[in-house]
Formats: structure tokens, C-alpha cells, sequence
């Protein structure tokens, strides 16, 4: 249902009887001492659509989240994106606070929800967004919700003051530790944490030896199965936060980089060991610092010539490349993370898979001379494009049909979502095709077939251009089992090889 924005900015609350309604709510632990905890919040909205007849749903939009802005707000998120798909007609909120403190991103959103047809109302206050009534009361609340939440900013920036002074580390805790309270429940501390301290040391000891970059550094760590402190795979900027964190030095920075920026011993104790790593991975640091030392790793070991193209079969998620250092130097893999994924192994040598790339895809590439003739003949053959706009008007019958039947409760909401997404999906794929490729184009795209195979195995090609030479024609290279099970050209080169595989039949050594 569509409310006019004209007819909302004269509403009343008898207005609203009978309209399909939700209820947001957001709360935080400071919040909660001023009267604003979820249960109150719920409990006011629920009273709210019972005394004026509103269609109370059940999503309940919840969650525990500062105000100031919207973009760690995932329920906020969704309700904008439930009132695009039209799920509801109006929003409650108990408190014009609990919408946001941050004004100008009130204002932004409420308009946002008012031009697709929704109304905003703020319960505890009895103010309907957006309407002449209640205008100047809306935006004085707005001024002074987001100068409470600036008057708090400054307590807490008091209180972490206090707190850095005191030795103590502020924000979570990092790799090797973790929050440690006191048993009164007052009062918090870091100490070592077993279950994540192997990690932070074999960071440690991995840079230390002098032998990884970050990058290679944080492969190996992710090969080994190791995580940061949030539990996700390593990367160059968790290897940098380790090496620039003094809190395993014991100390504790407070406002770094900044002009007020203070160096305080510690209150938490940091193990012998982790202690010296650290300094050695300072000295290692220092010493790439300095003029005329070379890099750890070539450019060149670091491009593996499949990346962006080589999937896994499975379920179609990419691989990557890792360097793992050995006893007999460094060994190059591709390895497949994805967790739900059965394939088995996860990850093969490089040089395995190119020379699988070599043999099964680069060997079967033949073009004769009459490819241009039949190319051309059959593209020709295809004829003009079908007139979809029956089809399309369809598909905008069943999407208006499928909101009338959410509306009177026929579907229920997953099956709504599920339903109005492949519609439109089939829509998309009604949209007409690009312009059919010119002789010209073909050319190029045979003549570039024709030297790939030289090219690829040619002594003075990188790395990196074998990479690029890859990306140009290949969608896709599917892997699995430890071999190469199929590729996917990009468009421009599909009919070549639809003719390659015609002309030289299904089957054999050079089937993929």
C-alpha cells in the first residue's frame, strides 16, 4: 500500500487503522539507564498499534548499536530496504532518539521512507513525521538527541583518558589476549589468552626470521589455519597491526599520531618471549628501511597466472595464491578456503595446474582456416532479437499479483522475498542482448587464440602477463579433484571455441 506524501504531512493517528505496521527498536547499555530498554521500547510500540488498530507484524527490527550513524546498522538496513519492496506502510518508533542522533541522517532517511510511501511514528512523543502538526517539535527533539549523544562523546573521551592513564589498553583486546573482569564485576584487565597466544607467536616468529613479507606472512599464517583476534583470515594490515603495536613492548599508546599523543607503561604483563620477537621483528623492519635493501620477495614469485580466473567446481569459489616457505625454497599453491566446500585437497602446486592448463586447454587450441566461414555463418543464423515485451508484461502481472497476495497474508514473507527476487531476476534476462560481434572483432579474437600457446610458454613472459594473457580470455577455470575439469571463455571468445570443440569433436585428451 502507497500513502501519498501530500495526505501524510495532514494525518492523524485514526488515520492509520487497519495499515500494516513494524516496530524498530535500538538500544545500548547507556541508554538503558535512561528508560529506553528494548522490552520498554516493544511494550510502548505493542500499546501504540493495539489502541489504534494497526496491523502489528512480528519482524521486529532490534538491535544494540550507537545512533550517530547508520552504517553499522544492519537492521536499519533491512527495514529500508523491507519498505522498497513495500512489507510495511508505517514504522514505529518509541523515541524520535532511537530513529538516530544524528540529525542530518534523520532527516535524510525519514525523507527516504516519506517518498516511498511510509510513515514514521515516534510513540512516546505522538509525533507523525513529517506532518505540519508536529514539524517544529520533530526537529527540536532531533537537536537535542544529537547534542545529548555529543555531551556523551565528551564523558566517554574523559573516561578513556582516565582509563590509558591508568595503563590500561583501550578497545578490544589484541591478538595473544584477552578481557580479563574482576570478580566484584568492577574493573577490567588483558591477560594472556592460550587460546590465541600459538597465533600471535607464530606471527611473531614468522617475521622474525626474516624470510616473509606481510603478504607471504599472512599466507602462511592462513595455510597453517591460524585467525586474527576477530577470528578472520590474516592480511597485510593484521601482520602491520601486530609489528606496530607497542602493547607487546608493554606499553600502552593513547591518541597515536596525534599531538597529544601519550606513551604509558603498561598494566598488563607481556611473556619473555613474546617481548623479544617483538623487538627482533623491529630490527628486521629496520633493516628493510634502509636505502639500497632489497625487498624480501620478487614481484614475480608473488603473481600466480591463474588468479581471477581458476574456481572450484563445486560451488564456483575462487582460489588463491600462497607462498609457503620450505626447506628447498618457496613453494607456490593454489589453495581454496571456502569453509562449506567438500572439495578434497583444498589447494594444489602451481606448477601442477599450469602444466594441467598446458596440456588440456592450451594443447587443444586449434583453429583451422574455414573457422571464419562457419563462425560467421552461424551467428548470421541466429537472426533478430525475439520481442519480449509480452513476456515482460507478464512478469509485471505475477509481481503485482504476488504483492496483493503478501498483502492479504496468502504469502508469507521468505516466500514474498524469494518469489519477487526471481521475478525480477527472469526480467533482467529478458533485457535485449548486446549487438552481435563484427568479423573484425573475431579476427582479433582469433589471432589472439592462435599465439596463446606460443606466447604462454614464450622464456620472456611474466608471471604477470601470463596472468593478464588469462583474465583476456577465461570467465573461468574450473578445478577439481586435482584437475582441470572445464573452462569458461569470456563472450567474445565463446564461438571459437564452440567451433574448436565442433571441429574437433567431443572427446579424447583435449575434452574439457
Amino acid at each position: 500500500m502507497i500513502i501519498s506524501v501530500k495526505s501524510s504531512s495532514q494525518m492523524t493517528f485514526e488515520d492509520l487503522r487497519g495499515l500494516r505496521v513494524e516496530g524498530y527498536i535500538r538500544d545500548s547499555k547507556l541508554d538503558q539507564r535512561d528508560g529506553f530498554g528494548s522490552e520498554t521500547q516493544r511494550h510502548n510500540e505493542e500499546r501504540f498499534a493495539e489502541a489504534y488498530g494497526l496491523a502489528l507484524g512480528s519482524r521486529w527490527y532490534t538491535e544494540f548499536v550507537s545512533g550517530r550513524s547508520v552504517d553499522k546498522r544492519e537492521e536499519f538496513q533491512q527495514l529500508l530496504e523491507d519498505a522498497a519492496l513495500d512489507l510495511f506502510d508505517v514504522l514505529l518508533v518509541d523515541h524520535t532518539c532511537r530513529f538516530g542522533r544524528n540529525q542530518a541522517e534523520c532527516i535524510r532517511y525519514k525523507d527516504e521512507l516519506q517518498q516511498l510511501g511510509k510513515i514514521v511514528i515516534f510513540v512516546s512523543q505522538g509525533i507523525i513525521s513529517g506532518s505540519d502538526r508536529d514539524f517544529l517539535t520533530e526537529r527540536i527533539n532531533e537537536t537535542l538527541d544529537e547534542q545529548y549523544s555529543r555531551n556523551l562523546s565528551r564523558y566517554v573521551i574523559d573516561g578513556l583518558s582516565e582509563k590509558a592513564s591508568q595503563g590500561h589498553a583501550i578497545g578490544s583486546p589484541p591478538l595473544g589476549y584477552r578481557t580479563e573482569k574482576h570478580h566484584s564485576g568492577r574493573g577490567a584487565w588483558c591477560v594472556a589468552d592460550p587460546d590465541s597466544m600459538p597465533a600471535l607467536l607464530a606471527a611473531l616468529r614468522g617475521y622474525s626470521s626474516g624470510i616473509h613479507s606481510f603478504r607471504t606472512l599472512a599466507q602462511e599464517l592462513n595455510v597453517q589455519g591460524y585467525r586474527t583476534a576477530t577470528g578472520k583470515p590474516s592480511t597485510e594490515s593484521s601482520i602491520s597491526t601486530i609489528l606496530n603495536n607497542r602493547f607487546y613492548e608493554g606499553k600502552v599508546v593513547y591518541h597515536r599520531g596525534q599531538a597529544d599523543e601519550q606513551v604509558i607503561d603498561g598494566a598488563h604483563q607481556v611473556p619473555e618471549e613474546v617481548h623479544d620477537l617483538w623487538d627482533q621483528c623491529q630490527l628486521v623492519r629496520e633493516s628493510r628501511n634502509r636505502p639500497g635493501q632489497p625487498s624480501p620477495r620478487s614481484k614475480d614469485q608473488r603473481i600466480y597466472p591463474l588468479t581471477g580466473a581458476l574456481v572450484c567446481d563445486e560451488g564456483g569459489e575462487p582460489f588463491h595464491g600462497v607462498g609457503t616457505q620450505r626447506k628447498n625454497g618457496l613453494e607456490l599453491r593454489m589453495f581454496h578456503s571456502w569453509r562449506r566446500c567438500e572439495m578434497r585437497p583444498r589447494s594444489a602446486s602451481v606448477s601442477r595446474i599450469e602444466e594441467e592448463f598446458v596440456q588440456r586447454v592450451l594443447g587443444c587450441l586449434v583453429l583451422d582456416d574455414d573457422w571464419n566461414e562457419a563462425v560467421l555463418h552461424l551467428l548470421a543464423a541466429e537472426g533478430t532479437e525475439p520481442d519480449n515485451s509480452a513476456e515482460i508484461r507478464r512478469i509485471d502481472a505475477a509481481i503485482t499479483n504476488l504483492k496483493k497476495q503478501h498483502l492479504w497474508g496468502a504469502v508469507a514473507d521468505q516466500e514474498f522475498k524469494d518469489g519477487f527476487r526471481d521475478l525480477q531476476r527472469q526480467r533482467r534476462t529478458l533485457a535485449p542482448r548486446p549487438s552481435t560481434q563484427t568479423a573484425l572483432d573475431l579476427e582479433r579474437a582469433a589471432k589472439m587464440l592462435r599465439n596463446l600457446p606460443r606466447l604462454w610458454r614464450h622464456p620472456g613472459i611474466t608471471a604477470e602477463q601470463r596472468r593478464d594473457l588469462a583474465r583476456e580470455i577465461f570467465e573461468e577455470v574450473r578445478f577439481r579433484d586435482g584437475r582441470l575439469t572445464a573452462v569458461r571463455p569470456h563472450s567474445q571468445y565463446a564461438p571459437l571455441f564452440a567451433y574448436d570443440v565442433w571441429s574437433t569433436g567431443v572427446g579424447g585428451e583435449c575434452s574439457t
